[in-house]
């Protein structure tokens, strides 16, 4: 497979989890938003089991998802840093977007793992 299809066929997965974080995100927001002071066991309860649901059915998938498209991509990536120079008038603009698009799959890795770890905490204050 060409490095042009890696490129075309990672940049598609990059936008197909991006357009799914994008549905998520009102949701999550929600579910971060809940008040962990509630007064009354079922509206505790119906709180924990919106959080539970949005950890499991939306910041989780893809946190893994994320995480995954960042790890296949991670050897590559090393690749072409490790081989390239840097030279700010004759550069390969496909390897400069792989790389910028790891990176990019990084942080929406790491975001997604902290909205997870918040959503845990949140879990929890209910309780």
């Amino acid at each position: 497979m060409p490095f042009s299809d890696i490129v075309a066929v990672s940049g598609l997965l990059l936008t197909l989890t991006t357009f799914l974080f994008n549905l998520a995100w009102p949701g999550m927001r929600a579910a971060l938003e809940l008040d962990a002071t509630q007064s009354g066991p079922l509206a505790r309860k119906r709180s924990r089991g919106q959080v539970r649901r949005t950890l499991f059915g939306c910041a989780l998938p893809l946190s893994c998802g994320f995480t995954a498209l960042f790890y296949i991509n991670l050897p590559a990536t090393v690749e072409i840093v490790r081989t390239s120079t840097l030279d700010l008038w004759n550069f390969d603009v496909g390897r400069t977007l792989y790389v910028m698009m790891a990176w990019a799959l990084l942080g929406f890795a790491a975001l997604n793992i902290w909205l997870s770890w918040q959503l845990i905490a949140k879990w929890h204050q209910l309780r």
